[in-house]
């Protein structure tokens, strides 16, 4: 727990400080990261192939849409595309050290439930974290790219599900994260469904009067 919300806390930093040049470098940063974790694929157990560095990449990530507008929000939004794609690397890194691991030892086909949640959470996020580098995301239409990324929540239910499965020490601090998303998320729904129910009354209201 510690060593996740730490991390999380010094990409917030990092971001608020350097987002301007983080965006700038994206991609050799990329690079860095891509490097870590190929060196951390070949290591014993780390921080790295464990999957925290990629998890405390995503949590910013996934509560950035739903801080109150201001500084850092803003920061946190604007570096959103390059968390997401660093969380991706690390994230996949962690996948491939575990399945490497299992087909070594020979229990895929019996592995945990959590394994399996856990590939396909990965399977989830391939598309959305291509579809998070600029380039790619120019190619793209606005609709369809908005379209695609909300496969994001079943990605972070799929994380949030394989987390909870593995019933670790860590437990409690999963539970309150992904609640807590969950709660900010049902909150933006409702305030998103008032909006549109008030707009709909507006125009009824204005085609009455023009009537």
């Amino acid at each position: 727990m510690t060593i996740i919300a730490g991390l999380t806390i010094l990409w917030v930093v990092l971001v608020l400080l350097l987002s301007k040049w983080i965006r700038k470098y994206n991609l050799y940063l990329y690079g860095a990261a891509l490097l870590i974790a190929i060196i951390a694929l070949t290591q014993e157990t780390n921080i790295f192939n464990m999957g925290y560095v990629g998890l405390s990449f995503f949590i910013p990530v996934m509560f950035a849409s739903s801080l109150s507008k201001g500084f850092v929000k803003k920061k946190l939004m604007g570096n959103r595309a390059e968390l997401a794609v660093f969380g991706s690397i690390f994230s996949i890194g962690h996948g491939l050290k575990y399945l490497a691991f299992s087909i070594d030892f020979g229990f895929f086909f019996r592995a945990p439930l959590y394994l399996y949640i856990g590939l396909a959470s990965l399977v989830v996020m391939l598309p959305l974290a291509i579809t998070s580098l600029i380039i790619i995301r120019k190619k793209m239409k606005g609709k369809t790219w908005k379209t695609l990324h909300k496969f994001s929540y079943l990605f972070y239910g799929l994380v949030a599900l394989h987390l909870v499965l593995i019933n670790s020490e860590r437990l409690l601090f999963y539970i309150v994260i992904f609640g807590l998303y969950a709660v900010y998320r049902l909150i933006a729904w409702l305030e998103l469904k008032h909006q549109k129910k008030n707009k709909s009354k507006e125009v009824n209201v204005k085609s009455h009067a023009v009537a």
